[in-house]
């Protein structure tokens, strides 16, 4: 038996999830090497990753087979979002450098702190089901983050909390989605 192409991959992940785990499964080391060798950080190549997935996974409906593989679709999106990242950096560093401020460090203590607040839960067996059994802060932070595409620094200020808290969130969220996906046998 073959295995399906990416495109058929795609096409059926608009009526099964585990189609998608499956595109995800095959792409995601190239994803988050491609991202890791463009920001050389690798906290951040693992963010826009489940970043780009997430918007994929959103976006799967759209998706229309063409001459160039589904894979180029896939990069098209991670340049997105890195463009995107490079531009709220930017932001982020002018505002920093006008107040005179300088970037903090955060260490593991105060991450897994952050890691505590966020209770992280998992079920059902389609991500819908999945993201609406995440904890409401995570359920929010991320259809905020990927869906409506916030920023983080807005995302913070109208949840009343840090940018690094929403970016935890965020990553909690996406995670733990992720994890269900692969529970469910797609990996």
């Amino acid at each position: 038996m073959h295995e399906p192409t990416d495109e058929q991959l795609l096409t059926a992940s608009r009526r099964d999830a585990q189609a998608f785990g499956l595109f995800y499964a095959r792409h995601a080391d190239a994803v988050m090497g491609y991202l890791l060798r463009r920001t050389g950080a690798i906290e951040v190549a693992a963010d826009l990753t489940a970043e780009v997935f997430a918007a994929a996974f959103v976006a799967r409906r759209r998706f229309r087979p063409r001459a160039e593989p589904a894979r180029a679709w896939l990069f098209g999106i991670a340049n997105h979002k890195l463009a995107d990242a490079r531009r709220r950096r930017g932001v982020e560093e002018r505002a920093r450098r006008r107040l005179g401020m300088s970037r903090r460090a955060f260490i593991d203590e105060e991450l897994e702190r952050a890691e505590e607040r966020v209770d992280v839960e998992r079920g059902g067996g389609t991500l819908t089901a999945l993201v609406a059994d995440l904890p409401p802060a995570q359920r929010d932070a991320v259809l905020a983050r990927v869906v409506d595409e916030r920023d983080y620094d807005d995302l913070a200020a109208a949840f009343g909390t840090t940018t690094a808290n929403m970016r935890q969130r965020v990553r909690r969220g996406l995670a733990a989605l992720e994890a269900g996906i692969v529970e469910d046998g797609c990996r």
